[in-house]
């Protein structure tokens, strides 16, 4: 499993005091009001840091660091991926999983293993869809909806999906 989540990408300074946007990657954009200690990765690994205030500009959070007080300070920041640890991830609800958790897991459909989850997009529309790099080969795009994909099995590390024509 997985030690962090990524929530965010820093985007540009918002301000001279140390302030910057984040480009969001949670699906819930009220979680960022809830952040005291969030983590940078850095070319030398994750740093901590702990955020002071959280405001929104256009939907988007600006987001202030106790350890940046300065434009200066935050101006190399931007582009730096943003994440949490485990602990102050969002709680899930019953048959709900973090996608990190679940990247390299074997998908099946009802004739067995077509493949193992590579890699996720979202799409506009709130939806995810999965990315399969199958046995034969080819990449398969996999709409994340019960209509499709029927169960995630975090025991197993196995992913149980409906195939239909065209897929």
């Amino acid at each position: 499993m997985e030690d962090f989540f990524r929530i965010g990408v820093l985007t540009s300074p918002h301000g001279v005091k140390g302030e910057i946007s984040v480009y969001p990657t949670s699906d819930d954009l009220e979680r960022y009001r809830e952040l005291s200690v969030c983590f940078l990765k850095l070319k030398d690994g994750m740093r901590e840091v702990h955020v002071t205030s959280c405001k929104y500009k256009k939907n988007q959070p600006v987001l202030k660091f106790e350890e940046f007080n300065s434009i200066e300070e935050i101006e190399p920041l931007r582009q730096t991926e943003l994440y949490v640890d485990r602990e102050h991830a969002i709680s899930l609800e019953e048959g709900e999983y973090y996608m990190a958790d679940i990247l390299g897991f074997d998908v099946e459909d009802e004739n067995g293993k077509i493949g193992v989850l590579k890699d996720y997009i979202e799409n506009g529309a709130d939806q995810t869809i999965f990315i399969v790099e199958c046995l034969d080969g080819s990449t398969k795009y996999i709409l994340d909806i019960p209509e499709f994909v029927q169960k995630v099995d975090l025991d197993s590390k196995k992913i149980h999906v409906v195939m239909i024509k065209g897929m």
